[in-house]
């Protein structure tokens, strides 16, 4: 219990990053999520450049700059963004603080799930499914009740949806519908992780990269959630 009250006061910080820096640095984060040893020797691949440490704490304050950013979202999802944030979980927290902890355990699977290939090239399959799997267990491990495990399994399991929808630009109103289905409002977190884990390993390979496609992504599938799809 001692261990989740460490977490949980983390994750209500301002700064949850520099809390979770300060808990590595103290071997306490550790202790709480024992696999953050193996996350800090895999991860780099093609496309990333650091390990799968590292970018995610790149991408957990990616997400909370990108909150406090005035203006970011576009009004018309504003205030669902906000709502679907400032939801209260049973185990008393928001569900943003509870997706501040997905985007920094996304990519735990990545250590089982690695593969080297002939050319010495990394690669990590199905690293979110493993993933899922770790953090339900993770989620028991520290006491947490079942709604906010299973909120958590659902951002790593489908943190991936807008990587792969920008990159099969398959906008279709089939393929949107089904992903809606599958998520519900908690589309809206698994956006805003994927978001937030695209821009920060895109940063690190071209710092003056334009952000602004990914988020048109972005809103463009929250606008057909909210404004097509909740409006059957």
């Amino acid at each position: 219990m001692k261990l989740q009250n460490i977490l949980k006061n983390s994750l209500c910080s301002e700064s949850t990053y520099d809390k979770l820096i300060e808990l590595d640095k103290d071997s306490i984060l550790k202790e709480i999520i024992p696999q953050i040893g193996d996350m800090k020797n895999v991860g780099e691949c093609k496309y990333h450049v650091v390990n799968a440490y590292e970018h995610s704490l790149n991408a957990l304050k990616e997400l909370e700059q990108t909150i406090n950013r005035d203006n970011f979202f576009s009004s018309h999802l504003f205030g669902e963004i906000e709502a679907y944030l400032n939801t209260i979980l049973k185990e008393g927290i928001t569900k943003f603080q509870l997706l501040k902890l997905g985007v920094f355990l996304h990519d735990i699977g990545k250590p089982e799930s690695k593969t080297v290939d002939d050319t010495g090239r990394a690669h990590f399959k199905g690293h979110e499914i493993v993933g899922e799997e770790i953090v339900i267990n993770l989620g028991k491990s520290l006491g947490f009740d079942d709604q906010t495990i299973n909120l958590l399994a659902k951002y790593v399991r489908y943190h991936m949806i807008l990587l792969v929808l920008y990159k099969k630009n398959d906008m279709s109103k089939d393929n949107l519908f089904d992903i809606f289905k599958t998520l519900g409002d908690d589309v809206i977190g698994v956006l805003l992780l994927g978001y937030c884990d695209i821009v920060s390993t895109r940063k690190l390979l071209n710092p003056n990269e334009d952000s602004g496609v990914i988020k048109s992504y972005m809103e463009y599938i929250l606008t057909n959630y909210l404004y097509r799809y909740k409006m059957l």
